[in-house]
């Protein structure tokens, strides 16, 4: 399907040609041409999937943007210390907790992602930016989306920081995220606006 609109981009290089198509299996990520489908298929394979999926009405962020990843439970067992001093494991909740909460998904959900999201949306990530299935502020992917990213930093043009980048959280656990910035984020405007709020909120020393 050829879509035309001037807001959209290429997953891959970023063109914001009139004739941009989607993939045929999840719908979901945008190319110029079928040399840049190919040179993005080793890395969106694994998220390419065909058919409609349950956590597809979910993906809409209140900013406007879309998750193009998909929407797991964090089922891994004990996990290491995060930044909060916290260590969570299944479903990402308190590690003294778990058990409870794996029973209930068992046996009150019959297992059911889809029923259990509703119930406990924290315990599922994003695999696009690494966020927990309640934050719906929007989709922070710094560049690997299909359309610019809209967090602070791709607006003022800077890569993510250390601190932010290197954050033991986890909903990124296993993930290998991008840490921008996004060349088609850049807006001065925006710019000015996102360093003055940081600056007034103290926001960038917590």
């Amino acid at each position: 399907m050829v879509l035309v609109n001037r807001d959209i981009f290429c997953a891959v290089c970023s063109s914001n040609s009139a004739t941009l198509q989607q993939c045929s299996g999840c719908k979901s990520r945008l190319y110029c041409g079928q040399e840049c489908q190919r040179n993005d298929w080793p890395t969106h394979k694994n998220e390419c999937t065909k058919g409609k999926q349950w956590y597809d009405r979910y993906r809409l962020c209140r900013d406007g943007s879309k998750h193009q990843g998909k929407l797991e439970l964090m089922t891994w067992g004990e996990s290491a210390e995060d930044n909060d001093g916290d260590e969570t494991g299944w479903g990402c909740c308190l590690i003294d907790e778990c058990e409870g909460l794996k029973k209930l998904y068992e046996t009150k959900y019959g297992s059911d992602d889809s029923r259990f999201y509703k119930y406990w949306p924290q315990g599922f990530r994003w695999t696009c930016c690494g966020t927990t299935g309640d934050m719906s502020y929007g989709c922070d992917h710094h560049g690997t989306g299909s359309r610019p990213c809209t967090c602070d930093f791709c607006r003022m043009g800077k890569p993510l920081p250390d601190r932010i980048y290197d954050m033991n959280k986890a909903p990124r656990r296993g993930l290998t995220l991008s840490r921008g910035p996004d060349p088609r984020s850049y807006n001065s405007a925006q710019a000015a606006i996102a360093e003055i709020g940081r600056a007034m909120t103290g926001i960038d020393n917590l």
